[in-house]
């Protein structure tokens, strides 16, 4: 990029901004887009001098040359980042369609103090540096020994002010550091005020309090795009925390301080007003910011042991490595990120071992390197105890939020709001701090006096309210603090609070929010005791700890919800639990990209900053503060606001009127008022008919299951990604728990209301597609069965192994086996390796197979279903009760459809039989029916390998690019990039990053992938398409049959994306399929196109032309098909040929498919009666596919239904029948639109959509639907007609030309006669009363009764290696396709594969 300018840029290389005058604003998104790129990068090396310099200071405060350099950083950056700010502000960035981009010049155009001039700045930051070079080197006296002055404020002071109950040491503690402290740098901070102000107006705020809330804001764009709507002003956030605090502060912050105010005039007689407000040094911490530290005090039975574990630390020999590692642990146990390598060598957190002087504030660090980075450091003078150990998770929360969101540009790495970043350490601390984690996973024991007897509280009523009342000390003693410190400096900014009078103005605020006031009456104003608290000397914005101690417990009843706790909140510990993790980091990965709102509903279940759910975790103890100070006779506030203790009476009635879960608004509280009591009685409405309550039930649903699903998905990839016991074991959790909560919201939503008499189509609709419980009826226990079984019978499926036929110590799997069958032409070879495939995979299965059966009709005849059997539960997915089409009229549809197609397909199958008797002679193929065992595929299902044997025109090639992709292709993903530019033809999405980063396409050698194809959706767009992740695992060959499959796969991800509208705006039972037949239709219809012999000679052509270059144009791909053409061959011969192929792999599929979920629907309805499934299997194989077996075959104890995967994992088929009807149509339709005047129903075959954005608009319409409108409606609309059926008529176009060559073929060949007899299954079955088991030996020529013996020992022995083997074969493995939220599959897409 050097040298080359687009707009306003940046160069790479340089140390500054190039600026150009310009006078218009910039409008080109793309050129807007170009620059962010650079403007990024230079924001992460920018930032990352400035963290070094600063670092080295913060860690070396008394290195007066690290400060110099460390404030020229600092200058330099700020600098930067006014100059970058100067240059975002010439984009008209207000019109931008991409609201990511919009957001990111919002942010980045505001300078801060960079607005100021380069004299002003450097000022400005001398100043703070002053200021913070002040408290950070602060020292004064020791109380007893005046001439020891070198106490610090951490660990020297502090610990004074925890410990000692000495009123006098304290007052004198308590003063002294603010002499040291805030007192001398009073003038600094007036000045520092000054220039701030200054900034902020330069930067277009009123001041500076208004600047610092802008990343709490959320502007109208904004609101339209992502938040419905709801914009928050600086202004409205400020009244919304004052709404919050007032909440706090009356329903529990005054009970506590009565309460604490009480029992202190016990440890200091005669120097506590019982009515007024509490000194400040007596509170156990320098700023009576928390109580915690005098909890030996005032906790309600002091005869409990405390919950205070230093000793246990020490005593179990914890030292401040073991601190860090521990708190790694527990975001490890929940699926967050260990720290790195760098963040081990470069964190200071034992200042002995340092030896340097430094600012022992915790500080967790980021050095802004972005995506490549993984320097994480944490700052902190640690000691051995246990508010050290709550601190440490709490920063290691910060570092956390580094590693999740690392991946976002510069401006969107950063918490959803500053709140955020604040309140996960503390979120975590929530658990940590519980006694279940301190003792069963610490293995931590508090120590303290033995519990007395009191027959008021059991003792583990004693317990919780201790440590309720420890947490009270932490947390909620915080609040008033939290929320001063900057409604302080907003009154200090805006002039309410004049210079003159800044710290009579700190101490008003101080008394009347938080009770407290200076140890010996009126603090004048010589003093700036503000400025001994650090963030104020450091410019550190404060209300983001309010907000975190707020909606951390938010967070923590979210979480816990989703981890399946219950009990009270604060007994819950998320410690191991993967579910409330992923949420987390879910949520975690947005940083600032999302507003504030969006995320905060991810994580913490409303859009709103809510209090209900802090004062429901602490309400055991609000009933004992109200009991407590009753008794006492105690007065609640201070001052003339003293005010009688609440009865139990009034306290129900305040959390009665509290109950709503989105109880806060930005102007309205939810304190229930004697108004909105006693009005005027509105109608009574049926419950069950109302509306709007039940659409907002349903989103509530939505919401958390989306949260579940996509929780579930990623498991599940990790499953699939790296098969292993522990993944399958998470993957099958979280399904589980997808399926035990969408049983609970069915229950109390789903069949609660009266739906189908609603006016809302939309909310019908979604209604009736999750009408059946599906297998979530079943129980947990019979859930977990189920996918045991399932599990297990694909495990068996995927560990089976066939021995070589010629050598016994190479072993084939599955996919090995296929190779073989496509390649081996040897009669004997196929025979043997289509036998003991079934041997070591379906037979072995039968047995599970049973209970399948048991468990599957079990949960479809649950009343919540309703269903005859599990058949009928599988096909309702396609039934529309708006159109009054039932699951008959499918099953009468499709047997229709193949009633029309059978007399080709039997046309076909004698073409085909016809030409392997001339390869295999008689003795192999002696009746009508073709053994399954030579038609080049495990199943029969596809014959197209067969086809260099009967291929109508064996000399005239067809176009196969195999050759051309191993060539010149170095790998597999530049085969994804030439199938992505087919769709960028269209006009269809790109690519996602996720996408490009993250998808599979080869077996790892260090990790085991499943390779069967499969699209991904993780259902986490809520915005655009482009920011969601969608991905596709298979093992790809440099093959033409890869390159189509993935041409396939991509079209599931089209249609993935295509419906991932926001969420909002899209439920998850919305984003799927029409039907299950739909999604694999849409890859398939592409593939149509893509294997065309003219798109495939253009692929070719463009290999060899371009080699390993990705094509940029379309135009690139063009060639002229003629010349492919040999001079000894036709162009007819080609196409039949080619038809041949493609009917090879297309027809002859149909009745397979046909087949497969009739034979399983049949086995349902049966449901056990007979175990015959064998029979059953090759009587449909016989009569409809015309397929016999190598050999005969047992009814009951062979299973060879089971060789194929779909049976092994409960994987509905009946889609890809419907696919391969619909994609035909698809393809029809789509031609006729690109070709319009041009369209050729006899050339249907020979057309290619590739480059026309007029059929890609037109599929990309119906993409866009999803499942929100029924499926016949959808093609209805979609194919322009009048019919809204499914219909052959587009599949036997396409291949006229080849039946009117087998009409002649038959003509030329009267000796020949399509199809076979039916009824002929006896003449291909065994007697099952003569199977003997292969373990069993025959010994022959032996007397009876040695034979019987040895017959029986080796009969026993042969069992126990059986099932030894069986055993070891199987794999703990998850469940594919097998767990939905609904009938319809919630995984839909995912069931997009090769392997049909």
């Amino acid at each position: 990029m050097r040298g080359h300018l687009r707009g306003p840029c940046l160069t790479l290389l340089g140390l500054a901004l190039l600026t150009a005058p310009l006078h218009a604003a910039i409008t080109n998104e793309v050129q807007a887009e170009e620059y962010m790129k650079e403007l990024n990068l230079r924001y992460n090396h920018e930032c990352n001098k400035e963290m070094i310099a600063r670092w080295d200071y913060i860690t070396d405060v008394a290195d007066s040359n690290k400060e110099v350099a460390a404030n020229a950083a600092a200058v330099h950056y700020l600098n930067f980042k006014g100059e970058a700010a100067v240059n975002c502000s010439q984009y008209g960035y207000e019109a931008f369609t991409n609201m990511q981009l919009y957001r990111r010049f919002r942010f980045l155009s505001k300078k801060g103090p960079g607005a100021l001039d380069h004299a002003e700045l450097t000022e400005y930051k001398d100043l703070q540096a002053h200021m913070e070079t002040i408290y950070g080197t602060a020292t004064i006296c020791d109380f007893y020994n005046p001439e020891q002055c070198d106490l610090i404020l951490e660990p020297d002071i502090e610990a004074i002010m925890a410990s000692s109950t000495n009123w006098d040491e304290l007052r004198y503690v308590w003063e002294e550091w603010r002499d040291k402290s805030g007192k001398l740098m009073r003038d600094d901070f007036v000045r520092f005020v000054e220039l701030s102000n200054k900034a902020a107006t330069l930067d277009g705020f009123e001041n500076t309090g208004e600047y610092w809330l802008n990343g709490y804001t959320v502007d109208q764009r904004e609101a339209d795009t992502f938040t419905s709507g709801q914009t928050v002003s600086a202004m409205e956030f400020r009244e919304m925390l004052s709404t919050v605090w007032d909440q706090v502060s009356e329903g529990l912050y005054k009970k506590l301080h009565a309460y604490v105010r009480m029992r202190m005039q016990d440890v200091y007689p005669g120097k506590i007003d019982p009515k007024g407000p509490i000194p400040s040094h007596i509170l156990g911490n320098m700023w009576a910011q928390t109580w915690g530290n005098i909890a030996r005090h005032v906790m309600p039975f002091p005869e409990m042991p405390t919950f205070d574990v230093t000793d246990s630390m020490v005593e179990n020999g914890w030292d401040i490595k073991k601190m860090f590692e521990t708190a790694e642990d527990f975001f490890h146990s929940i699926g967050l990120f260990n720290m790195t390598s760098v963040f081990w060598e470069r964190s200071v957190i034992n200042q002995t071992e340092w030896g340097k002087i430094m600012v022992c504030h915790a500080s967790a660090e980021d050095f802004c390197l972005g995506p490549e980075g993984d320097d994480y450091r944490i700052k902190m003078c640690t000691d051995v105890n246990m508010e050290d150990l709550i601190t440490v998770h709490h920063e290691m929360g910060h570092i956390e939020y580094f590693m999740a969101y690392k991946n976002l540009p510069y401006v969107f790495r950063d918490s959803a709001n500053p709140g955020f970043h604040e309140a996960i350490g503390d979120l975590i601390a929530l658990s940590v701090s519980t006694p279940n984690h301190l003792e069963n996973v610490l293995h931590l024991t508090p120590k303290g006096p033995t519990s007395v007897k009191n027959t008021k509280y059991t003792d583990e009523e004693k317990r919780d309210l201790n440590f309720l009342m420890q947490m009270a000390l932490e947390k909620i003693a915080f609040l008033p603090f939290g929320y001063l410190i900057d409604k302080y400096r907003w009154s200090v900014y805006d002039g309410t609070i004049p210079t003159t009078e800044l710290n009579a103005g700190w101490w008003n605020l101080r008394e009347s929010l938080q009770g407290v006031a200076p140890p010996e009456g009126v603090r004048g104003e010589e003093f700036f005791d503000p400025g001994a608290k650090y963030h104020v000397p450091a410019n550190v914005p404060y209300i983001r700890y309010f907000v975190s101690f707020i909606v951390q417990f938010q967070f923590q009843t979210r979480l816990c919800k989703a981890a399946g706790h219950t009990g009270p909140v604060h007994t819950c510990d998320i410690y191991g639990n993967t579910n409330a993790g992923y949420i987390l980091r879910s949520a975690l990965e947005e940083g600032f990209s999302d507003p504030w709102p969006n995320v905060l509903k991810m994580l913490g279940g409303s859009e709103n900053i809510d209090p209900q759910a802090i004062i429901n975790y602490f309400e055991p103890l609000i009933r004992f503060l109200d009991q407590a100070l009753e008794e006492a006779d105690q007065c609640i506030g201070w001052g003339d606001d003293c005010v009688e203790a609440e009865s139990e009476e009034d306290l129900d009635t305040i959390l009665a009127s509290t109950e709503s879960p989105d109880s806060l608004s930005t102007s309205n509280s939810t304190l229930m008022t004697e108004s909105s009591t006693m009005g005027t009685e509105e109608p009574t409405v049926d419950p069950r008919k109302d509306e709007a309550r039940a659409l907002e039930d349903m989103d509530d649903m939505d919401d958390e299951l989306t949260l579940l699903v996509q929780t579930a998905t990623v498991y599940d990839w990790d499953y699939y990604t790296n098969e292993s016991d522990a993944t399958s074991a998470i993957a099958n959790e979280a399904w589980g728990n997808v399926s035990s909560v969408f049983r609970e919201w069915y229950n109390k939503t789903i069949a609660f209301y009266d739906y189908e008499g609603f006016k809302n189509e939309s909310l019908i609709r979604r209604f009736r597609l999750q009408k059946n419980l599906d297998t979530a009826a079943l129980s947990d226990e019979d859930i977990q069965k189920l996918n045991e079984i399932v599990k297990g019978m694909t495990s068996t499926y995927e560990e089976a192994r066939v021995k070589d036929f010629d050598d016994e110590t190479i072993d084939y799997d599955i996919d090995e086996l296929e190779v073989v069958m496509a390649q081996t032409k040897d009669e004997e070879k196929l025979r043997y390796y289509w036998t003991e495939w079934r041997e070591v995979s379906g037979k072995l299965m039968k047995d599970n197979y049973t209970e399948y059966i048991d468990l599957l009709n079990k949960a479809a005849t649950d009343n919540k279903n309703g269903f005859k059997d599990a058949g009928e539960m599988w096909v309702e997915t396609y039934a529309e009760t708006g159109l009054d089409y039932t699951a008959e009229d499918f099953k009468t549809e499709i047997k229709d459809l193949w009633d029309s197609l059978k007399d080709f397909y039997k046309d076909l199958h004698g073409y085909v039989r016809f030409k392997l008797k001339e390869k295999y002679t008689s003795d192999v193929i002696d009746t009508k029916f073709i053994p399954a065992h030579l038609l080049g595929n495990m199943w029969a299902q596809s014959w197209e390998n067969i086809y260099d044997i009967v291929a109508p025109f064996p000399s005239v090639p067809i176009p196969n690019i195999s050759t051309a992709l191993e060539d010149n292709i170095n790998e597999t993903r530049q085969m994804v990039s030439i199938a992505e530019e087919f769709f960028q033809s269209l006009g269809l999405y790109n690519m996602t990053d996720d996408f490009n980063s993250s998808s599979v396409f080869d077996q790892n050698e260090e990790e085991t992938v499943i390779c069967h194809a499969s699209a991904w959706d993780f259902y986490d767009v809520v915005n655009d398409p482009s920011e969601g992740r969608f991905r596709i695992k298979m093992c790809a060959d440099k093959n033409q049959g890869d390159f189509i499959v993935i041409h396939h796969e991509m079209g599931h991800t089209q249609y993935q994306m295509s419906y991932s509208i926001p969420r909002g705006e899209r439920p998850l039972v919305f984003r799927d399929g029409a039907n299950p037949g739909f999604h694999e239709a849409i890859g398939d219809t592409i593939a149509l196109s893509v294997s065309t012999p003219r798109h495939l000679k253009m692929i070719e052509d463009y290999l060899y032309d371009n080699q390993t270059e990705q094509p940029q144009t379309s135009t690139q791909m063009t060639t002229d098909f003629d010349t492919y053409l040999s001079e000894e061959s036709t162009e007819y011969e080609q196409n039949i040929n080619f038809l041949m192929k493609t009917a090879l792999a297309k027809i002859v599929f149909l009745p397979y498919a046909y087949i497969l979920d009739q034979y399983r629907w049949e086995l349902f309805t049966d449901n056990n009666t007979n175990t015959d499934f064998n029979k059953k299997w090759w009587e449909l194989r016989l009569d409809v596919q015309g397929i016999c077996p190598p050999d005969k075959r047992y009814p009951i104890t062979d299973f060879d239904a089971g060789g194929k995967y779909h049976v092994a994992n409960n994987v509905p088929y009946i889609r890809y029948f419907v696919a391969h009807i619909l994609q035909f149509q698809f393809h029809h339709r789509l031609c006729s639109i690109a070709l319009e005047d041009e369209f050729d129903e006899e050339q249907l075959f020979n057309c290619d959509i590739y480059n026309s954005t007029k059929a890609g608009d037109a599929l990309r319409e119906m993409l866009n639907n999803g499942a929100s409108i029924e499926w016949h409606t959808q093609l209805q609309s979609f194919m322009g007609s009048s019919s809204a059926n499914m219909n052959a008529s587009a599949i036997l176009d396409y291949f006229s030309p080849l039946h009117d060559y087998l009409k002649k073929f038959y003509t030329d060949h009267d000796e020949i006669e399509p199809g076979w007899d039916s009824g002929e299954i006896d003449d291909y079955l065994k007697n099952e009363d003569a199977y003997i088991p292969a373990t069993v030996p025959i010994v022959v020529g032996v007397v009876l009764a040695a034979m019987v013996l040895i017959v029986i020992i080796a009969y026993f022995v042969g069992r126990a290696r059986q099932k030894k083997k069986k055993n070891s074969s199987v794999a703990d493995k998850t469940v594919e396709d097998d767990i939905e939220i609904t009938v319809r599959s919630s995984r839909s897409g995912s069931g997009g594969s090769s392997d049909k």
